[in-house]
């Protein structure tokens, strides 16, 4: 098929799915430090001048350094830190522990340090994910921004990408904000957390390790069209391919994508999980490419693979979600499928009606959820955006709720 032809198959694809310059001289090269038994997370390993778009008017440093690893002890990670131009205000420039959606399933080089529009390449395969905006308008408003490639992302990245899991991303932020504060000492000690996609499924999993980095304070969370409630978007998928036979097709593809993300984050934390337990080989046979492709490559196979069989494709099994392995990953990870998930701090939960990855009922019930047990949370929707372009029609709200968190 021609490049430019199965492009536009993936991005038709996507619509319906996820997802999920100037250089400065600023800083310079540390000398590599070993990552070993002593290492704590946030050890700086090296840190050096990064190129970035001139639309954000501040500077940048590409730090490596190390995290937990959810395959126990320390691993390398890569985070970008981005400063705003001019001298820092009293106590510090706000930081924002920011976390990008899927790039990838696998690939370490789908990363956000390594693409111009910092989205691991969403952009440059015919998605324009409108993360560079969201950045730039950040730090041109005063904000130093932490965004880390994630464990397993990135040219540093020594361990698989553990997509999906609850504490890796947390993590992944965190020791990112400890290890900006060793590179740049004028940074405020708050921090508030903000994210899109899978990117805001992983901020609202920030607050419970927060207490692993005490010395700074965690004012609060930005989820915007946050990926959770996976197996009720599955089964609303189903539901709407019955009433929607046209469509159908397009349905059953995210469906089996969706169940492919997942296989692929769980076999990374659990190797002796069999993928056949929840897919049928048809589907199985397609996991190699969610390892080794970027998002829109990786979907775009998949469609390709569905294409010629049709319904006879062997994807998903229907009760894939209550394979004990499953289920278990889900609750562990999935703020809806874990019944004890509870935040305290202000919450800021924004969606576009017409996302079609992350559905208004499967999200309003979990903000319902959260509100019934306590958590100060503010829902807004969106008419007529989808699951990129509710970012900028939700950016003066953001920007009005991270005002309110660090004037507190």
């Amino acid at each position: 098929m021609h490049p430019s032809t199965l492009r536009r198959a993936a991005t038709r694809a996507l619509v319906m799915t996820i997802l999920g310059s100037a250089a400065f001289a600023w800083g310079s090269i540390t000398p590599a430090l070993a990552v070993g038994e002593a290492a704590t997370s946030g050890t700086v390993i090296s840190h050096a001048p990064h190129k970035i778009s001139s639309q954000i008017k501040g500077r940048a440093e590409l730090i490596v350094h190390t995290m937990r690893s959810v395959s126990g002890g320390q691993t390398k990670a890569s985070t970008l830190l981005f400063v705003p131009e001019g001298q820092a205000p009293q106590g510090g420039w706000p930081v924002i522990a920011w976390a990008h959606g899927t790039t990838t399933p696998g690939n370490k080089l789908c990363a956000p340090s390594l693409t111009d529009d910092l989205d691991g390449g969403l952009t440059k395969d015919g998605f324009n994910s409108d993360y560079l905006f969201e950045i730039s308008t950040l730090v041109n408003a005063g904000y130093a921004v932490v965004a880390p490639d994630l464990e397993g992302l990135g040219e540093a990245a020594t361990v698989p990408y553990p997509y999906f899991n609850a504490s890796s991303l947390a993590r992944s932020l965190i020791s990112g904000v400890v290890a900006a504060h060793k590179v740049n000492a004028n940074l405020s000690k708050e921090y508030v957390a903000v994210g899109h996609s899978d990117g805001g499924h992983a901020v609202l999993g920030v607050e419970a390790y927060t207490d692993e980095a005490p010395q700074f304070e965690f004012k609060g969370t930005v989820a915007i069209a946050p990926y959770t409630s996976i197996d009720a978007f599955v089964n609303e998928l189903g539901q709407r391919a019955v009433a929607n036979p046209e469509k159908a097709s397009d349905y059953r593809l995210i469906q089996n994508f969706n169940v492919a993300l997942m296989a692929t984050g769980l076999k990374v934390i659990d190797p002796s999980f069999k993928a056949s337990s929840v897919m049928g080989p048809d589907l199985e046979a397609q996991l190699k490419e969610f390892t080794t492709r970027c998002s829109v490559p990786a979907i775009g196979g998949l469609s390709k693979a569905i294409a010629p069989k049709g319904a006879a494709f062997d994807g998903f099994k229907e009760n894939w979600a209550s394979d004990p392995k499953m289920a278990a990953f889900l609750a562990a990870n999935d703020p809806a499928a874990n019944p004890n998930f509870r935040l305290k701090k202000p919450t800021f939960i924004s969606l576009g009606t017409d996302d079609a990855f992350v559905f208004q009922n499967t999200t309003g019930a979990l903000v319902g959820r959260l509100k019934a047990d306590g958590t100060p949370v503010t829902y807004n929707e969106y008419p007529g955006t989808d699951h990129f372009t509710v970012i900028r029609a939700a950016q003066p709200d953001t920007m009005n709720f991270l005002k309110q968190l660090f004037a507190d």
